[in-house]
């Protein structure tokens, strides 16, 4: 059988309408978004999964979170809980998701120990694509395999705007994180407990030279290797442990992933990409009133 080239597969697609790429799947579905030094995350998450099946991989457990039930449990071997798959080599596990029946995960920065101390969030997503996605990773965890695998992202048209999930280290996030800031084209606004990629830093450097309107808050617990010192002329400092960009007032970027290079190729840690402005909105609102308390501080 003959081989046709790519590139001669390509130039068809452009000129057929035939697509060498298999298509994003469709699907409406609801997405809430909870600030857990605000609200009371657990009693939601456990509201949320009354009566459904609950998984979870959560670096950092509480009491109250394990009365849930979850099944299966991935915890970090920092804080080893019974009956839990526990990772226990030298690079973290550091999720904090659960899959909630089979069209619903709930993810982001907080860890249930941290109750409402501390800036945190939590996205509650209604897509059975993702919910795959972020079952397939839970699985694979749970069966032993840290630190990679082949478990794959989930990208969905979620109401329309492409959504997409992706785990590390086997998925470069830092890559799709990096290709998500790039297309900004007004503004970048940014709450990071711990950023130490330059090359992070340098496209946000980059777009503030170009006229992009450029903020972010650090958490004070910052080492030498921080962006803070970079970028300071735009950042300010509070307790935080958001792991957040908000783009353009119109997507999210959320997930457990520090902009770092141990949470891009060491950790097993997860990225979600949102594009829902009503979402982009109430994280604007938290920067804001972040941004306050900064301010004061």
């Amino acid at each position: 059988m003959k081989l046709i080239p790519f590139a001669l597969l390509l130039l068809s697609a452009c000129t057929t309408g035939f697509s060498v790429f298999p298509s994003i799947p469709e699907e409406t579905g609801t997405i809430q978004a909870f600030f857990c030094d605000q609200v009371n995350c657990t009693t939601i998450l456990a509201n949320i999964s009354a009566g459904k099946s609950l998984g979870c991989a959560i670096y950092d457990t509480s009491p109250s979170f394990l009365a849930l039930n979850p099944s299966p449990l991935v915890v970090d071997g920092d804080h080893p809980v019974d009956d839990a798959t526990i990772e226990k080599g030298s690079a973290l596990m550091h999720n904090k998701f659960c899959v909630i029946g089979d069209d619903l995960v709930w993810t982001g920065s907080w860890n249930p120990s941290q109750e409402m101390t501390i800036a945190n969030n939590a996205v509650l997503i209604q897509s059975r694509t993702i919910a795959h996605a972020y079952s397939t990773e839970l699985n694979e965890l749970a069966r032993g395999t840290f630190h990679g695998g082949t478990s794959g992202p989930g990208l969905v048209r979620l109401n329309g705007q492409l959504t997409e999930s992706y785990f590390c280290p086997e998925d470069e996030c830092t890559k799709h994180v990096l290709g998500t800031l790039r297309k900004a084209q007004h503004a970048i606004h940014f709450m990071t407990f711990s950023f130490t990629d330059d090359s992070i830093g340098t496209l946000l450097l980059q777009k503030n030279a170009s006229g992009i309107d450029v903020q972010g808050i650090f958490d004070p617990r910052k080492n030498n290797a921080s962006e803070y010192g970079r970028l300071a002329l735009v950042s300010s400092i509070t307790k935080l442990h958001h792991k957040v960009f908000i783009i353009d007032g119109h997507t999210v970027i959320t997930g457990s992933f520090n902009p770092s290079r141990n949470a891009d190729e060491r950790n097993d840690e997860n990225v979600l990409i949102l594009r829902d402005e009503n979402i982009a909105q109430q994280f604007e609102q938290e920067f804001k009133q972040l941004t306050l308390l900064a301010h004061i501080s």
